[in-house]
């Protein structure tokens, strides 16, 4: 079984409690804080493509994409429900490639941790790069140390009618890597239950390593941001959005 492939079906259901309508709020107050021209967004690690459907309504052309096909699927369904025009494309963030450039690259729901070795995250940096306007725009947050809970098991379970998922997450600091185990079982339409165990991993990278990174791969960076603020971020806030502009 695939990663994503049990998880893409319940997905939106775990994530109710995103206001992705903020997300896109935010966004534009950035683009407008550092006086951007915007009409194109890519949206990277779009998952099941709230956050394009949500930047799609505020008038922007979006094209989302996703290594995962089960969560590219239900984000079609979603547009074609809203009648969006979203495109929506299978592409590793490391390799992707535009018909054309972009004026502004996005990545939520912390898209990035998920690149566990630095030489992959300068890799989707040179990309993005490569794929952006002169003067484009790069947007996107890396969770911080609200992921560092405990280096030890740490169990959560949640329960309803229709399904159980349990997840035991682990951090290792050696690697700064933060590990989850989700084990779920999910009723079927005859009633019975279908087990499935998939396991996530997420890397912690610091500002310093991060802001090196974007420099190295051209970009300027214009501001590193406590979430959903403008005041400046530190480590030791649990996001950080940092916004970064070709040059």
């Amino acid at each position: 079984m695939s990663q994503y492939e049990k998880l893409a079906q319940i997905y939106d259901y775990l994530m109710l409690g995103i206001d992705y309508n903020e997300w896109a709020d935010y966004v534009i107050s950035i683009v407008n804080k550092f006086n951007s021209k915007v009409e194109n967004i890519v949206d990277l690690a779009c998952g099941t493509g709230s956050s394009s459907l949500s930047l799609a309504k505020k008038g922007f052309k979006i094209t989302g994409v996703d290594l995962a096909p089960q969560m590219l699927e239900v984000a079609r369904e979603k547009s074609s429900e809203e009648k969006a025009e979203i495109d929506f494309v299978k592409q590793d963030m490391r390799h992707f490639q535009l018909p054309e450039p972009t004026d502004m690259v996005v990545v939520y729901q912390d898209g990035l941790n998920y690149m566990l070795e630095e030489e992959d995250l300068k890799k989707v940096f040179n990309r993005v790069y490569s794929q952006l306007n002169e003067g484009g725009m790069f947007v996107f947050d890396i969770n911080s140390v609200d992921k560092i809970s405990t280096n030890h098991g740490e169990v959560t379970c949640y329960d309803e009618d229709k399904m159980t998922l349990i997840w035991e997450s682990f951090y290792v600091s050696d690697k700064e890597i933060w590990e989850i185990s989700l084990t779920g079982f999910l009723k079927r339409s005859d009633g019975y239950f279908e087990k499935f165990k998939e396991t996530h991993r997420e890397k912690y990278y610091p500002r310093r390593l991060v802001v090196n990174f974007l420099e190295e791969a051209g970009f300027k960076v214009l501001a590193v941001y406590k979430a959903f603020t403008f005041e400046e971020g530190n480590d030791w806030d649990n996001s950080l959005f940092y916004v970064a502009q070709k040059t």
